[in-house]
């Protein structure tokens, strides 16, 4: 029975990081295509995923407490070595599928991130390029008065020493 919710609450969340992971792929596309509206729309549905990736884990935490007789620290491998039969073959098949879906997330959570630096890094230099610094002030009497040396052509040598 508790193998059973185990495998349920694996399934689960392999579903859900699945879905997850189909997020961060449209949300690459929308990065490219600077779509602000469906990237705001993107995170809304990555939290509601994360929300229910959370609620997920927490089942199979308790699964796994149950079948370790109250252990916390036990992992999913750990069980699995000590199963046998379908149930192993089960587990150890939706744990790797799991991983993989995990790791493939990473990589484009990972792309997603480099994306919106680059991104960030443009719009920064545009802005740059839109307001230059301002130049420093002048040491005259008043900003609208110049010296009278002001228009004299000085060179860095002088010539008379």
């Amino acid at each position: 029975m508790s193998v059973q919710l185990l495998i349920e609450s694996m399934e689960k969340l392999l579903i859900l990081h699945q879905q997850l992971y189909e997020t961060a792929i449209e949300k690459t596309e929308v990065i490219k295509a600077n779509d602000i509206k469906s990237l705001d729309k993107l995170l809304r549905e990555e939290q509601k995923l994360a929300t229910s990736i959370q609620i997920a884990e927490n089942k199979r935490q308790q699964a796994t407490a149950i079948l370790s007789n109250g252990d916390k620290g036990t992992t999913v491998s750990q069980l699995i070595q000590k199963l046998e039969g379908l149930d192993k073959n089960k587990l150890s098949e939706l744990q790797e599928k799991l991983s993989n879906v995990i790791l493939e997330l990473q990589e484009t959570n990972a792309l997603n991130q480099q994306l919106l630096q680059y991104s960030l890094q443009f719009i920064n230099l545009n802005l740059d390029l839109l307001a230059p610094e301002q130049e420093l002030p002048n040491y005259t009497k008043t900003q609208n008065e110049v010296s009278d040396n002001a228009n004299i052509g000085r060179s860095v040598f002088d010539s008379k020493a």
